[in-house]
């Protein structure tokens, strides 16, 4: 690897963008999309990704590998715009090398200078590596819709998971234990 940047990503970008997304479809588990989209479809949801949302591309030696994305949260609710939702996507062999969490912190970067309070993040209990790192940069489990989502026939959890940005602030938050078959509701809470 000769070079490594984050950039705000362009429209020249979509379409890789679009490949990489549809690989996690394929693989299952790691997005409620069920069916490949199509780069017009990327083109409209990159069009939302304005002002303080962003999406933001990992380069590596001129490609892009990975995007992570500030979006909107409750999208035209007022009420909920000091709040946006991070998403990300890798390359399948891109992964596990770190660059998801250096994404994540870009993000955070940004969505701090952006005025954002609060970040949110929506994740399916298979992906337990994306519900990992969020925990290690501060995110906190804000609740389970238990069998939320149908997969090959399966049903699978829903994580709801938040982090404030301002130290001031405090919030309530759900434990979270883990089993084989993904994470389950405390037991009791006290």
């Amino acid at each position: 690897m000769k070079y490594a940047m984050m950039r705000r990503a362009t429209s020249d970008d979509i379409e890789i963008i679009t490949d990489i997304y549809n690989e996690s479809i394929r693989e299952g588990g790691l997005t409620g999309d069920l069916e490949p989209l199509s780069v017009e479809n990327r083109r409209a949801w990159y069009l939302d990704h304005h002002g303080p949302y962003s999406i933001l591309v990992k380069v590596i030696d001129g490609s892009v590998v990975g995007y992570v994305t500030l979006s909107p949260y409750r999208k035209g609710r007022r009420a909920f715009d000091g709040t946006c939702e991070i998403s990300y996507y890798l390359h399948r062999k891109f992964r596990g090398l770190g660059f998801g969490a250096e994404m994540i912190g870009y993000a955070l970067q940004k969505a701090e200078q952006s005025g954002f309070r609060v970040v949110v993040a929506v994740i399916l209990a298979e992906n337990q590596r994306s519900i990992s790192i969020l925990i290690k940069f501060g995110f906190s489990t804000s609740g389970i819709i238990p069998k939320a989502a149908e997969i090959n026939g399966d049903y699978i959890d829903h994580i709801y998971l938040h982090r404030l940005l301002s130290e001031s602030q405090t919030s309530l938050s759900l434990p979270l234990t883990t089993s084989p078959r993904g994470p389950e509701p405390p037991s009791s809470m006290e």
